[in-house]
């Protein structure tokens, strides 16, 4: 993301803020998606990262480096749907994790279109992605692994390992 791009989202952050437009559920990052608790349940307990979400179309192809970069600037929020309290705690840790993974680089340097890595990961995380036109994606994270589609509906798959130089990313 360029310094650009960066300047114009904090300038437009300052003037909502300064607006009181803003809303005051939830918490804003410093890149403009809102991180909020939205509780549903779930069809079932056994979903695993490595599965598709089904048969959407992929419009664009060119992997970006992080989530951030290929979810702005159409995402909105980020809403949690349901964690593992056992893994994470509170909201707030899911919250500081979601925040951290937007931005890190994933294992290769690049997301990826296809599942890349050989072990099953159990869901952790299930949020939704929701975008300006109000369409919602799914967003599915485990500890070191990143399953969404964008806004297009690309499907991208992210590894992040915990002994290298993302360790910052993966669960104290």
């Amino acid at each position: 993301m360029s310094k650009r791009h960066v300047c114009l989202m904090l300038a437009g952050l300052a003037l909502a803020f300064g607006l009181g437009i803003a809303s005051s559920v939830g918490s804003v990052t410093g890149d403009g998606i809102e991180i909020l608790d939205d509780p549903r349940p779930s069809a079932t307990d056994t979903i695993d990262l490595g599965r598709r979400f089904g048969t959407a179309p992929c419009v664009s192809k060119q992997p970006g480096k992080t989530i951030l970069e290929v979810l702005l600037p159409d995402a909105k929020r980020i809403l949690i749907h349901r964690f593992d309290s056992g893994e994470w705690g509170n909201l707030e840790a899911v919250k500081g994790y979601i925040k951290r993974l937007l931005s890190a680089e994933p294992e290769g340097g690049m997301l990826s279109a296809s599942v890349h890595w050989a072990e099953l990961r159990p869901l952790e995380i299930l949020a939704s992605v929701e975008f300006a036109n109000g369409q919602r994606q799914p967003l599915q994270v485990a500890n070191g692994y990143a399953h969404f589609q964008d806004g297009s509906g690309c499907e991208w798959w992210a590894r992040y390992l915990g002994p290298d130089r993302s360790k910052w990313v993966v669960r104290p």
